[in-house]
Order: C-alpha cells, then sequence, then structure tokens
C-alpha cells in the first residue's frame, strides 16, 4: 500500500511554518506531493520549504493570513491553473491566544471559508483533511450548539458560537468540535466532486503550543498523565496519518473525524 499523490496534483498546507504543519508538510513531500506551503511568516515558510525541495517535487510559499476574507482568493491565485490534490489545513489557534472572538474566526469562521473555496478547486479524487482537537470531544453536541454550526454564513456561526463559548478554553473547544461538524455537512458535496472530506483529531503533540498549554494548565498536564502511552505525540506522526488520508490508500475515507491522541479520548471516556 503505496501513499502516492494524487495525479498531477499540489498539496496545499495552510500553518506550514508551525509544529504540526512542519511535520504535514514533511511527510506529504516524503510521499511524492509537490506543495504550496502557507502561513504568516514569509521568512519561517520559506525556511520550512528549503529543506523539503528535491529533484523529484517543487515547494512553493505563499505568505496570508487565514483569517482576512480575501484570503482563499489570494491563496488559490497562487495555486493558478493547476489542479488541487490535497489541502490540509493546520492554521489554528489555541487558548493561549487569549481572544475568543478571534478564536472563533480562525478556527471555524475562516475554515468555514476555505472549505467552501477548496470545493470547487479540488481535483477529481482530491482530498481536504482539516484539524480539530481531542478537545472537540469535550463538547455536548446540544441543539443550541448544532444550530450554531449550521448558521447561514460563515460569520454568523462565528457569532453564534461567540455567546456559546465566550472565554478562549471554551472557544477553542467548540469552535474545533465546529470542525468536525464541517467535515461530516460536506462530504456529501466534496463525494459530487468524487472527493474526500476528513478531519484528524490531534492530541497532546509536542509542539511550542502544547507546550504553552502545559507549563499554564495542570489539567493539561493531567491529562498527559492519563494518557496510555503517556508522551507527547510528535508532529510527524500527525503527518503521517494526514498523508495517509491524502492517498489513494483511504479512498473510501469520508466524512469522518480520525482522532490520532495515544488513546488519550478512549482513556478520558470521551
Amino acid at each position: 500500500m503505496q501513499l502516492t499523490p494524487c495525479a498531477n496534483g499540489i498539496a496545499i498546507v495552510t500553518g506550514a511554518a508551525g509544529g504540526i504543519g512542519v511535520g504535514v508538510a514533511r511527510q506529504l513531500a516524503a510521499s511524492g506531493w509537490s506543495l504550496l506551503l502557507t502561513d504568516l511568516d514569509a521568512a519561517k515558510t520559506e525556511a520550512v520549504a528549503a529543506t523539503l525541495r528535491n529533484s523529484k517535487n517543487t515547494v512553493e510559499v505563499f505568505a496570508g493570513n487565514l483569517a482576512d476574507a480575501d484570503y482563499p482568493e489570494q491563496l488559490f491565485a497562487a495555486l493558478g491553473d493547476r489542479p488541487l490534490g490535497a489541502l490540509v489545513n493546520v492554521a489554528g489557534l489555541t487558548p493561549t491566544a487569549r481572544d475568543a472572538a478571534l478564536i472563533h474566526k480562525v478556527n471555524i469562521e475562516a475554515t468555514i471559508n476555505l472549505v467552501n473555496a477548496a470545493k470547487t478547486r479540488i481535483a477529481e479524487n482530491g482530498a481536504v483533511v482539516l484539524i480539530a482537537s481531542m478537545s472537540a470531544y469535550m463538547v455536548p453536541a446540544s441543539a443550541e450548539i448544532l444550530a450554531a454550526y449550521n448558521a447561514p454564513t460563515a460569520s454568523e456561526v462565528t457569532a453564534a458560537l461567540l455567546k456559546l463559548a465566550p472565554t478562549p478554553e471554551a472557544a477553542y473547544a467548540i469552535s474545533k468540535r465546529g470542525v468536525i461538524a464541517l467535515t461530516k455537512r460536506e462530504a456529501k458535496a466534496f463525494g459530487a466532486r468524487k472527493a474526500r472530506i476528513v478531519s484528524i483529531s490531534p492530541g497532546l503533540i509536542d509542539t511550542a503550543m502544547s507546550r504553552a498549554e502545559l507549563s499554564q494548565a495542570a489539567a493539561t498536564q493531567r491529562m498527559l498523565e492519563a494518557s496510555p502511552l503517556s508522551r507527547l505525540g510528535q508532529p510527524d506522526e500527525i503527518g503521517t496519518a494526514a498523508a495517509f488520508l491524502c492517498s489513494p490508500a483511504a479512498s473510501f475515507i469520508s466524512g469522518i473525524d480520525i482522532p490520532v491522541d495515544g488513546g488519550l479520548i478512549a482513556a478520558l471516556g470521551l
């Protein structure tokens, strides 16, 4: 079973200069994908790209802010007329951002806008992989929350969720629960284009963001201790899962969230 790329497709990775983004980019490059890496900082993103270029692929860089209304338009303009074989949306904010409104805007509103744009560009047999979180499993699927996820526009989703989750910690979890809901909702539309959409819920991963959470929250440290594998995951372990989901080997997987968490969700009984 080989993790070969979609024929003639380019893979886009958002948040490519961060810990998980680097792991995803590295594993996609190892699987033979040509890449378009995007993040806020052009220099940092180029530094990642420089380590991945070889004679078998191309790695390009686009600097942009996922939260900008015209980000999807600018991103796909950078892609040009080349087919979109895969999109892995890693970019997001954790509670350390300390701004609930911005967390909602980046994690769910911007993700909805990006997915809507990707639907018009995704190649046949292509895949979109969204990064959710194990925190999403701590959010009850109440009728009020589900109604908020299904608001008519992305900005209305943000407004509705902000009322339900006004703190950074709650905003993070509920916005990531929205990513899973979005994955399920959009599977049919992507299937109509003979393409797929899936989400991954990472557990505690060895990144700067997770280390900040561990240093500031005793509850996060207790979760690490409760994990069956009793360790942080590595960014490349998320990257390997993403590369698999973007490959033909995962051709019958769509509309579902896949935890990559060392068994923590099971250990917590979620």
